[in-house]
């Protein structure tokens, strides 16, 4: 069950209504179903509508990895599949996304298809990318 940190969601609501707002970069860190990644229907139904979302907001998906395995553990091991990196032009557009025509269906397909998530909100200024 996906936990939104309201906190989180509140100030994102104030960055997106100031004359200040930025880029935000979102780093989704997840593990899915079995036998659905990279290759299974669901998770290619969830990508597929997922990047209609982004496209609409003005985003643009910088990089998504395939986790290898896990090389340092300090804590409880949570697994994963993909590592996923979201770009969007601000915070604003960012939350333009609850409006998606696609929202629902994304949703939908998620909670079928993801098992664990954690999804960081970083800066998405100055992005680092491997050239």
């Amino acid at each position: 069950m996906d936990t939104i940190i309201h906190k989180d969601r509140d100030e994102m609501e104030i960055i997106a209504k100031s004359k200040n707002d930025y880029p935000v970069l979102m780093i989704n860190q997840n593990r899915y179903l079995a036998g659905e990644f990279p290759n299974g229907d669901l998770y290619s139904k969830w990508r597929s509508i997922n990047k209609k979302m982004i496209s609409e907001a003005k985003g643009k998906v910088i990089w998504s990895l395939k986790v290898e395995a896990p090389h340092l553990i300090n804590g409880n091991l949570e697994p994963l599949d993909e590592i996923l990196a979201y770009w969007y032009p601000s915070h604003k557009a960012f939350l333009s996304m609850i409006n998606s025509p696609h929202r629902k269906n994304n949703f939908e397909l998620r909670k079928k298809l993801i098992v664990y998530a954690v999804i960081h909100r970083c800066d998405g200024r100055d992005v680092p990318l491997v050239k």
